[in-house]
């Protein structure tokens, strides 16, 4: 095993660096979006240019079937890139026309020091791991992250529990049981290589490492989400990432249209890769995925490019999209400050994000650093997750019944969640640095709905088996006193709650290790005390 990864990392090495030197357009390769009524097969056969006597093009794949966008191939030797592309523009039956790119990795090479997981206390989410620690909804849906990336380690220790399985399909029967158009994709799909079975590469690794690693485990680190579903897809082609996009797509739809009988439960897209000094009017096809993944409730957590330019000014794609469902980011450092090597951007960039000297998974079981935008996107998108599993019934069920309603709300409280940072206040939207716990205090503001006859506090589920509820009326934003008693006056639980808003709180108390019996309930604020019992099984 060790001179199996003694031989495979030199490899890996070789393979970034061969990747990262393919840049710019590809030659012979264009992506066409047709009108509704019009098949490839009839363009094929009525599209011909006069500057190579008819040579026409011809289909490789069908990136998109529900938007018509198909992977074109034609003569480089006969005609321009560009001269094709305009003639392709004046075709009536061509909605959009474009390049296909190879994307860049945004990850920072420099300053590769060890540190311990910075990030996860930059942004609290030790506080918000007291109120869920992720992976299902109130209503019991399973949560999911679709990472779009150059490979991964699916079998590591400390994330293989947590690699998304599609349940529509039966391993190794060489059949597509679902029919999604993928035979045995039963963990995602490679879609550089067109198979089920996946590279193993270090970007991707760590990018999933930040929003999922296993937590609570007593090994390696710990993802933004303890339990989360990471869905994995290889991509690394403008065309590949389309049609990644349109498998993220169907699995989320299929969801929402069967109440959670098929499908998957997709909320959020990690976007650590781009195209430097880009606009999205330049990638239409690209860009206009963002809006079709949030029509059926997913957001999209993008990092920036590692260059100290503005890209309001130069272009950078993703992140100049004007997608109401993209979330964009910059690398914040430890002393919370933009990394000198980041791009920024006063109106395409929303925030700040951890990036620099992350720690996180490394393939075959190994863990290290992690830098640049590529490691603050996925501390976005894990959070985007971590606030869909906020213990609120009613905001669960609202994520099914108005799927892109539900999505932009998450993107609201994620966005007043800020700190502040003066710092970054003229080169974010937001002016300030993502705080998942602030965040998720936002969003609970909206399940703070109580009974007509609540007399200041309410325990539920009551009995209850494994965490209870406890709602209370705080009207002032002072700190609350809990107290769990047992039937002898012992105390077996005692937090300090800190109320951020006035009004109504709630605070989840685990009880899954209290033996069964009857419990009081102790809330003190000030000078005022209430008490209430609970029944545990």
């Amino acid at each position: 095993m060790v001179r199996r990864r003694t031989l495979l990392l030199p490899l890996l090495l070789l393979l970034a660096l061969l990747t990262h030197a393919q840049t710019g357009p590809i030659k012979a390769r264009v992506l066409v979006k047709l009108k509704e009524a019009t098949t490839p097969a009839q363009f094929i056969v009525e599209f011909a240019t006069q500057s190579r006597a008819g040579g026409g093009v011809w289909l490789e794949k069908s990136l998109s079937i529900r938007s018509n966008v198909h992977l074109m191939m034609y003569d480089s030797t006969s005609i321009t890139s560009d001269e094709l592309l305009e003639e392709l523009r004046l075709q009536p039956d061509v909605e959009e026309v474009a390049f296909d790119y190879y994307v860049e990795s945004r990850t920072d090479p420099d300053d590769p020091n060890l540190q311990e997981q910075w990030g996860l206390a930059t942004i609290q989410a030790e506080k918000a791991w007291a109120i869920t620690t992720g992976g299902v909804t109130a209503r019991g849906d399973t949560i999911v992250v679709a990472v779009l990336d150059s490979g991964f380690d699916v079998d590591h220790e400390d994330l293989a529990p947590n690699i998304w399985v599609n349940r529509g399909e039966i391993p190794n029967d060489g059949k597509d049981n679902d029919r999604n158009g993928y035979i045995d994709d039963t963990q995602g799909w490679n879609f550089i290589q067109n198979r089920r079975t996946h590279l193993v590469e270090q970007h991707g690794q760590s990018v999933a490492g930040i929003i999922g690693a296993v937590g609570n485990n007593g090994i390696g680190v710990s993802g933004i989400n303890w339990h989360i579903k990471v869905m994995v897809l290889e991509a690394r082609l403008v065309s590949e990432i389309i049609s990644a996009y349109e498998y993220i797509i169907e699995q989320r739809d299929r969801y929402n249209r069967s109440k959670g009988k098929e499908g998957a439960f997709v909320v959020a897209t990690n976007a650590s890769f781009g195209i430097n000094r880009l606009f999205c009017k330049d990638q239409p096809l690209w860009g206009a995925m963002y809006d079709r993944l949030g029509e059926v409730g997913v957001l999209t957590a993008a990092g920036a490019a590692n260059n100290p330019w503005d890209v309001d000014e130069v272009g950078d794609m993703p992140t100049t999209c004007p997608s109401e469902y993209l979330l964009t980011v910059l690398n914040t450092t430890e002393i919370d400050q933009r990394y000198v090597g980041s791009a920024y951007g006063k109106t395409s960039i929303d925030m700040g994000a951890p990036g620099q000297n992350s720690f996180t998974t490394k393939p075959f079981g190994t863990y290290g650093s992690f830098h640049g935008n590529s490691a603050a996107a996925p501390h976005l998108a894990g959070s985007i997750a971590l606030l869909y599993s906020v213990p609120c019934r009613d905001f669960a069920q609202k994520t099914l019944i108005e799927p892109s309603e539900t999505a932009l709300r998450v993107k609201e409280a994620l966005l007043k969640g800020v700190d502040e940072i003066e710092s970054l206040k003229e080169y974010t939207t937001t002016g300030g640095r993502l705080n998942v716990y602030r965040s998720l205090e936002h969003l609970r503001q909206d399940c703070r709905t109580v009974p007509d006859d609540f007399k200041g506090m309410l325990i539920y589920p009551n009995p209850a088996r494994s965490s209870i509820t406890l709602t209370i009326d705080q009207p002032e934003k002072s700190p609350l006193s809990v107290r769990a008693l047992n039937m002898l006056g012992q105390p077996i639980y005692a937090k300090q709650v800190e109320v951020m808003f006035p009004g109504i709180q709630q605070e989840v108390i685990p009880v899954s290790n209290w033996p069964p019996g009857t419990y009081f309930i102790e809330v003190s604020m000030g000078k005022e005390r209430k008490i209430g019992r609970v029944v545990v099984n």
